[in-house]
């Protein structure tokens, strides 16, 4: 039976939180009835201790790292392990909550619809265009045309819970490496966008409801232990004042520091 449907591969991207790893792995595979799977777990050097943990857990293939070389590198080095016709991709601290068919429903859909390369289950709202709703499942799915307009650039393509084909992959290209972990996903997300091949789409029935982020802001936040962002904060009590009294000054400052940070990134010195 499980030959009836294309292989998907579940990535699970971890890097020294085999404590949110572990319940991320089991509720997905609690969740999700999907009849053909492979689970490919890719850790980022986290040190033998740990990878042995990692081989407690029920996945086929274990690409474990043996020094630690940034998000690209670790997301490259899953995707290359993976033989599936789709990918699933979810970093170490999303909790599956189900239903279980809500991956078979996205299959269908991709299936139905070869252009559609990227499907979301988290990340920002991007608004479904109605007028475009997507066959092949009985789930509503619609393509999501342009990204959400708020304060901030947002990308239609996020590094949250999503599945994306092969094919895509291929036209986009792997994850630059040897960058930090934000440079790593604005390259990504932007040659996404640029591309014009393939599209996104979501089901509103799913998003945000399928998954929920477990990691914890404060506590486990991989962007919050980078230097950049513990420099940040140092800073942060002194911004209102420079603003206000020395707005040249701070424009100055902020470019010498994020110049000093990115030369210290490229050179492995801090990361």
């Amino acid at each position: 039976m499980a030959s009836d449907f294309p292989l998907v591969s579940a990535l699970f991207i971890t890097y020294k939180r085999f404590n949110l790893l572990k319940p991320t792995v089991e509720s997905f595979l609690r969740n999700t009835s999907y009849p053909n799977l492979e689970l490919v777990i890719a850790d980022d050097g986290s040190g033998p201790e740990i990878q042995a943990q990692i081989r407690t857990l029920p996945a086929d293939v274990f690409a474990l790292a043996p020094k630690n070389r940034g998000l690209g590198a670790n997301n490259n080095n899953g995707l290359r392990h993976c033989q599936g016709k789709y990918i699933f991709m979810i970093q170490d601290d999303w909790e599956c909550h189900g239903p279980s068919d809500y991956l078979l429903n996205c299959v269908k859909v991709m299936e139905a619809n070869p252009n559609v390369g990227i499907i979301n289950f988290a990340g920002a709202p991007h608004p479904p265009d109605l007028d475009h709703p997507l066959y092949g499942s009985d789930e509503p799915c619609y393509v999501t045309p342009t990204p959400l307009k708020s304060h901030k650039v947002e990308y239609l393509y996020a590094d949250q819970p999503h599945i994306q084909s092969r094919a895509a992959l291929e036209h986009v290209g792997l994850y630059i490496e040897n960058r930090d972990q934000d440079q790593c996903e604005i390259d990504y997300s932007k040659r996404w966008q640029e591309q014009t091949r393939f599209l996104t789409a979501v089901f509103p029935a799913y998003h945000m409801k399928v998954f929920s982020n477990e990691g914890g802001e404060l506590e486990h936040s991989f962007r919050l232990k980078l230097f950049r962002y513990r420099v940040q904060r140092a800073l942060m009590p002194y911004k209102p004042f420079l603003l206000k009294h020395a707005s040249p000054l701070f424009r100055i400052g902020k470019a010498t520091v994020n110049g000093g940070i990115r030369t210290l990134e490229k050179l492995r010195l801090v990361k």
